[in-house]
């Protein structure tokens, strides 16, 4: 077995061998590093260009926004719904070429646009993104069981207004129905 004690008096004696081991072990423990860290790129890359259907974001921003709106004072438990006015949206790099003629008096511009097209990893050419917007909420809908209170229904509203930069008129409160026991 080797013992690593061994090893390093053996190349502390050169220093010149010390540093080379040194520096072979940080290349090691980099590309271990780059290895996972290209992983996440993969993923995040294909988030990216796969986004997420418009389904899963609803699904995920109702189940954030319902966290944080029971965190107010007062709202107790919460069920929220939202609706969107678009989902995502991707603007692509463009080539434009203008062309102007004047002959006989006449003066003639024509514009053609291209898509700037690049090769992927994959060996495929794909449309080189420059804008990706995100999906617009159009509307709101919250039903709390503290829904009753106007001090909890503006907090609610205020809340919902802040996350999503709407206005109030599109967000809806309420109080939640109790449920009798029999």
């Amino acid at each position: 077995m080797i013992k690593f004690k061994d090893v390093f008096n053996k190349l502390s004696k050169n220093k010149k061998n010390l540093v080379l081991a040194l520096c072979s072990v940080l290349a090691l423990v980099l590309l271990l590093v780059s290895e996972f860290a290209s992983d996440d790129k993969l993923d995040s890359s294909d988030k990216v260009n796969n986004y997420v259907s418009s389904e899963n974001y609803i699904k995920e921003q109702e189940e954030k926004l319902k966290e944080l709106l029971e965190a107010i004072d007062g709202a107790g438990e919460v069920e929220v719904m939202i609706t969107l006015e678009s989902c995502y949206e991707n603007v692509y790099l463009k080539d434009k070429n203008l062309k102007t003629e004047s002959g006989n008096g006449d003066f003639k511009e024509e514009s053609d646009e291209t898509y700037i097209m690049a090769k992927t990893s994959s060996n495929t050419q794909e449309g080189v993104i420059i804008k990706v917007y995100e999906p617009v909420v159009k509307g709101v809908a919250v039903v709390a069981s503290g829904g009753e209170s106007e001090k909890v229904k503006m907090a609610i509203i205020e809340t919902v207004s802040a996350v999503f930069n709407i206005d109030s008129t599109n967000i809806s409160v309420e109080k939640m129905k109790t449920e009798r026991k029999e």
